[in-house]
């Protein structure tokens, strides 16, 4: 069974993390840690996010009961961090549980949750008991195998980066998160449980919305990293020294600015309605790194309308600095899809 969409150099779970006698108990016990009973629960995968949620769910309290894995390997470190969880076969793992969490990359969902429907009984899900995935794009139709056995589909979906090197790190991190959930009637009630249960906050996505939800956390999230490196880069090409020493103070302020007080934690040439500052950047950048140009333009224009949409750019402002990204080079063939969404920017919320 794969375990994680990840490459398997990223997929590391599997240092000697310390098992402490309080998880290993409330492995094991007969009440969750809020005082309600114990849920049986089993996973299928334990990669970055399954290994995460398994920590996070038994220091809450609930019995893990089994974990199917795809190796060998996996299965030790499995063994090491939650020693009372036992390897099982998927099918058989189905029919023991209260909450089975499907652990698994997106194109393997629909897969498992037919092969567990398949199962000749006794195996495979019972009726009342709930199947998770984890998907943060998914809703519940890939899960729609499992309903024709008795099972209720929920759709739980941590908003949290999860790094996979120490997954009780990662497991504290859940406290924090907000968890995108898409569920049937019959099995929201217990993912709001096991999402109140690891700390974290409980938010209802429209089964319909779930493509646009991911969506939106890949937008605010997955590039980062990117925007950084290139930043990085290009500061180290000027000459700067240790560049990610100098830009982490001004990354993060700027970003809990961004998250505090919304478009106007904006600064910068945009900001100001600075069109010569914005062309020489695109001269400089054009020099040092052409692959990033496009993306300055992209993200000036979208700064530029919504400035300009919440009355902080004046129109006139932005006009201009829209008339210097359009000229700036206008036979760019990687800016065809910037260009055309031009004339929609102020339109931006």
């Amino acid at each position: 069974m794969k375990e994680s969409g990840q490459p398997r150099e990223n997929r590391r779970v599997d240092a000697d993390i310390p098992i402490s006698a309080d998880r290993v108990l409330a492995g094991s016990g007969g009440t969750s840690r809020a005082g309600d009973r114990a849920l049986a629960v089993g996973f299928v995968g334990f990669g970055r996010a399954g290994a995460a949620l398994a920590v996070a769910f038994a220091d809450a309290g609930h019995r893990l009961v089994g974990v199917t894995t795809r190796s060998d390997a996996s299965a030790a470190r499995v063994h090491r961090l939650l020693p009372g969880a036992r390897p099982r076969p998927v099918a058989e793992l189905a029919s023991l549980v209260d909450v089975l969490i499907l652990a698994v990359p997106d194109d393997m969902i629909a897969l498992v949750a037919t092969e567990i429907a398949e199962a000749a009984e006794p195996a495979g899900p019972r009726a009342g008991s709930v199947v998770v995935h984890l998907s943060g794009r998914h809703g519940l139709a890939p899960l729609t195998p499992v309903a024709a056995r008795g099972a209720a589909r929920a759709a739980v979906h941590p908003i949290m980066s999860l790094a996979g090197l120490d997954p009780a790190a990662d497991a504290a991190h859940l406290r924090a998160a907000t968890f995108g959930v898409t569920a049937d009637p019959a099995a929201a009630p217990i993912a709001r449980r096991l999402v109140a249960d690891v700390g974290g906050r409980f938010v209802e996505v429209a089964d319909e919305a779930r493509t646009l939800y991911h969506a939106a956390i890949v937008f605010g999230a997955n590039y980062l990293a990117a925007l950084a490196g290139a930043s990085a880069d290009l500061l180290a090409a000027a000459g700067v020294t240790d560049a990610r020493a100098a830009l982490a103070p001004l990354l993060r302020v700027s970003l809990d600015n961004a998250l505090r007080d919304g478009d106007a934690a904006t600064t910068g040439p945009v900001r100001r309605g600075d069109a010569g500052t914005v062309a020489a950047h695109l001269e400089a950048l054009r020099a040092a790194d052409p692959a990033v140009v496009p993306a300055y333009r992209a993200l000036s224009r979208l700064a530029a309308g919504r400035l300009e949409a919440a009355g902080l750019l004046p129109a006139r402002a932005a006009t201009s600095l829209r008339a210097t990204l359009e000229a700036s080079d206008p036979t760019d063939p990687t800016d065809s899809s910037v260009s055309s969404g031009a004339s929609n920017v102020s339109d931006e919320p």
